[in-house]
Order: C-alpha cells, then sequence, then structure tokens
C-alpha cells in the first residue's frame, strides 16, 4: 500500500538473515515436530478450531511477525523461534469451561478456562508436556516451557531460551513492559486470527460449522440446504453478517495493536476486507457468472469444502483452475491478496 512505512524483507533476502545455518535446520525439525504434534488429536473440531487450523495459524504468525519484527526493529532470531513454539501446546486446550450460569469460566488473567484434552498419541512433546507436570496450565505458559526445554535439548544457552520462552508467553497478553519481540508476537498472532483475509476464511468455517451442528441436530446435512439456497445465504452473510464482523475486529482489536507496524497492519488489512465486501456484494448483482469466475467463485468453494480443510492445499487448487485464463479473472485477484497475507505480506 503506498506510503506505508512497514519495512519488508525483500523476496530475495533469506529468512536466515540474522540465523546460523544451525538455527535453519534446527527450525526445520522443530516445524516438522510442531505438526507432528497437533496431529497427535483425532478430534476434527474443538472450540474455534479445526484439526489443520492450528499448524497453518502458526506458519501464517511466523510469517507476519518477522514481517512486523522487520518494521520494529526486533530479534529476528528470537521470533522466528518464538512464532515456530508459540502454540505447541495449544491442542491441550479442550472445549472452554462453562459455569452453573451458562458463562464461559475466566481465569485469574481473564483469559477462558480450558478442559485439559489429551492427545491419542504420543511424542517428544507431549513426554516433555507430562514430565514437567504442564496439565492445566495456559498454553502460552505451558508453550513456553516446552520450548525452553527443546532448545535446551539443542543446545542453546540459557539466555536465549529465556527470551524466547518470555515472547511465547507474552503473546496472549503483552503488557506495557512485554518484550518487543513478545508484542511482535502477540500483534502477529492477534491479527491472523482476527483480522484479513485468513480471518476471513476462518469465519467461513466457524460460521458454516456452526450451522452444520445445528442442523446434524435434526438428523439433516446443512451442505444439502445451502446448495439449494446458496444465494439467498450469500446475500444475509455478505450484506449484514460480514460488515458487522468487520467493524466489531476493527473496534475491538486495532486498539489492542501493541506495535507501531501492528496497527499499520492491522489497519491495512481491515481496508483491504472491506473493499473485497464490497466487490463481493456487487458481483452478487450477476450471481452466475460471479460463481463461475468471480471471488464468489473462491468463497463458495471455501463454503462446500470444509472437511478439516487445509487453506494453502486449497489455494493450490483453485489457483490451478484459474492459472490457464487468457486474462486473470476476479477470481484469481482475490487468490493473489489471500497468498499474500499468508505470507505475511502487507
Amino acid at each position: 500500500m503506498a506510503g506505508t512505512l512497514i519495512r519488508q524483507p525483500a523476496a530475495s533476502e533469506p529468512i536466515g538473515t540474522a540465523l546460523s545455518a544451525r538455527d535453519l535446520e534446527v527450525l526445520r525439525e522443530l516445524d516438522a515436530l510442531v505438526r507432528e504434534t497437533h496431529l497427535l488429536w483425532d478430534q476434527e473440531w474443538v472450540g474455534f478450531s479445526w484439526r489443520n487450523y492450528t499448524f497453518e495459524h502458526m506458519q501464517r504468525v511466523r510469517a507476519l511477525a518477522r514481517t512486523i519484527a522487520w518494521g520494529e526493529g526486533a530479534d529476528l532470531r528470537v521470533v522466528e523461534f518464538a512464532a515456530t513454539l508459540h502454540d505447541i501446546t495449544k491442542s491441550y486446550d479442550g472445549e472452554i469451561v462453562v459455569g452453573p450460569d451458562g458463562k464461559r469460566v475466566l481465569d485469574e488473567n481473564g483469559f477462558w478456562r480450558n478442559e485439559t484434552l489429551p492427545p491419542s498419541r504420543s511424542n517428544r512433546v507431549t513426554r516433555l508436556y507430562d514430565r514437567l507436570g504442564l496439565a492445566g496450565t495456559l498454553h502460552s505458559v505451558s508453550g513456553g516451557r516446552v520450548a525452553d526445554a527443546l532448545l535446551e535439548e539443542y543446545g542453546y544457552p540459557i539466555e536465549f531460551r529465556q527470551r524466547v520462552d518470555r515472547a511465547i508467553r507474552e503473546h496472549l497478553k503483552a503488557g506495557d513492559d512485554a518484550s518487543i519481540e513478545g508484542r511482535v508476537l502477540y500483534d502477529a498472532d492477534t491479527i491472523d486470527a482476527n483480522i484479513g483475509l485468513p480471518a476471513f476464511y476462518r469465519n467461513i468455517q466457524i460460521s458454516l460449522h456452526r450451522e452444520d451442528t445445528q442442523y446434524a441436530r435434526r438428523g439433516e446435512r446443512f451442505i444439502d440446504w445451502l446448495r439449494e439456497h446458496l444465494p439467498g445465504y450469500l446475500d444475509s452473510y455478505l450484506r449484514e453478517r460480514i460488515p458487522a464482523w468487520i467493524e466489531g475486529k476493527e473496534r475491538d482489536f486495532i486498539p489492542k495493536m501493541t506495535t507501531r507496524t501492528g496497527r499499520q497492519v492491522a489497519a491495512q488489512r481491515i481496508a483491504r476486507l472491506q473493499a473485497i465486501t464490497a466487490a463481493l456484494i456487487a458481483e452478487l448483482e450477476a450471481l452466475e457468472e460471479a460463481l463461475d469466475r468471480g471471488r464468489l467463485a473462491v468463497v463458495r468453494y471455501f463454503m462446500e469444502h470444509r472437511q478439516n480443510p487445509e487453506l494453502m492445499q486449497q489455494l493450490g487448487v483453485l489457483e490451478a483452475r484459474w492459472a490457464d485464463s487468457a486474462t486473470a479473472p476476479p477470481a484469481a485477484e482475490l487468490l493473489r491478496l489471500i497468498r499474500e497475507e499468508v505470507e505475511g505480506q502487507v
């Protein structure tokens, strides 16, 4: 976006600018370990997340944290390791605890309490989790402890491990005394889950999963209803629910950003969401064509393919669909913007 002050690494600039060859090797191993760990749980949905969500969320947070770190002058090495491991124990968070009054129970820090959900299988991370006695702790706390233990096994010095641990602990709540790396991670984590095109994708998944659940209780399938009533559903979803959702995210989350770069990224993504929503609404007037080549074709695909989805896999499928077009259709333009945000670009 013109006029931005955000410092982003150039496309040719390797992520390892501040990392050694050994760091990069360890990060590749940790990346694989994080994915393996999240797949030890068999539940397709828990709370607001599906099984494939958390690993992709980590990758996007890492990419965006890298961008914000460049803008803020944070230690890229600490950010890379902290972002990779920040949700390493997130899958232990089971359903939100609800009190007798039907309200969600909060802990002493104002976070929702979750039941502890044990994995179906074990690995290096779960054995550390058990050995350290972390059951029932917030995933930012347990994640920091596990990260410290993993990095100790790799031979990293205590000073570095402490900085990574601290950033992970701060990624859910970065107070005034938080480290710059913790604030970078907090902003990237908050933005990815709430603001922008990946968050819009998440909204689709969550909204329609709720419909799936309600219809299943009646012995029906929401997807069958959706295919028959798609025009009406898209109309109300895009004209009413999404604008209200964007307004709420702008109101509730931009003021919570803790870095200048984070606020810029959040504001730019809100503006892009508003513009894309307006374009999607305009496409409703020529719906048949839009569902073939328009931005609505992308939204429709996301709505109809929701069995434990992977955004990156779906992007690849859809990009290939329009790769041979003589002129890029609106669908391809939306896919380009989604990919840019997935890759942490502004």
